[in-house]
């Protein structure tokens, strides 16, 4: 048996379902860490988020959503979620796993419906993430393991191609603005790296068109020969460790490494 043959589509349906499970605990926990930040005072609060649609405001919609999101109930549904996500951690089967899956997947769907949350790419790709595994629970056959192996790979390659896209046609990444410009935010900056950049303008302007081009150029890692998978994946994840470090962006890292035990299946067996 070869190390590839080894690398079954069981083995990487597990380590995607362990990654993203730690990103959406990581998440729920983040949020019950600082209820302050979803309670009626706040910006983020219901009274305030329901607003934005006539429905949410005054209609059928609003009113089976209010018991549900308002706060504190928001609170019990973030701890619902975090429960679930810590159970997809430990090895289950059966109904006990897809139960535990469509809860995360119906937890995030209600949450998304609030707002407040969801908007993020890291929150996007975990929504499509669990969706792919509960449907791999439902119906656990090779073949559907297989198909969904291929669609996360597909699905985390298109997300870096878009994002890199937008990058290199854009002429405040090519530029370096964009780079500095969010660095020096409230939310996302990080004032002394901010600083350096601004200092060393033309090494800026070349991070920001690599960081560009790298996205751009992700999905190569499906024709490139398999020794180069590594690499591809290293520079993956050194740039949301990165981001995480320098942005608060925690859930990004776990989001986006979740899909690579596809993309390395993939890989390892075409």
């Amino acid at each position: 048996m070869t190390p590839h043959t080894a690398y079954t589509a069981y083995t990487a349906l597990r380590l995607v379902e362990v990654l993203a499970s730690a990103g959406v605990l990581l998440g729920s926990l983040e949020r019950l860490a600082r209820p302050h930040a979803l309670d009626d005072a706040s910006l983020a609060s219901w009274p305030v988020l329901r607003l934005r649609r006539p429905g949410y405001a005054t209609g059928v919609t609003g009113a089976v959503l209010t018991p549900l999101v308002a706060y504190p109930a928001v609170l019990g549904l973030h701890g619902l979620r975090a429960a679930a996500a810590a159970g997809c951690l430990w090895p289950t089967a059966g109904p006990v796993h897809a139960a535990l899956l469509g809860l995360v997947v119906v937890t995030g769907a209600v949450l998304t419906l609030r707002g407040g949350q969801g908007g993020e790419g890291a929150d996007q790709l975990l929504r499509i993430v669990f969706c792919a595994l509960l449907l791999a629970a439902v119906h656990p056959t090779a073949t559907t393991a297989r198909l969904v192996l291929w669609f996360l790979a597909l699905q985390v390659c298109l997300a870096y191609f878009v994002s890199g896209l937008y990058k290199v046609t854009s002429r405040t990444w090519l530029d370096g603005s964009a780079l500095t410009g969010i660095l020096t935010t409230r939310a996302y900056g990080h004032p002394a790296v901010a600083a350096r950049l601004l200092a060393h303008p033309a090494a800026t302007r070349w991070l920001s068109r690599a960081v560009s081009l790298a996205e751009t150029l992700f999905p190569l890692v499906l024709l490139a020969p398999p020794a180069w998978l590594p690499l591809f994946l290293a520079a993956g994840l050194a740039f949301h460790v990165a981001c995480a470090a320098l942005m608060g962006l925690n859930c990004f890292v776990w989001a986006f490494a979740s899909a690579y035990p596809a993309v390395a299946y993939v890989v390892l067996t075409t």
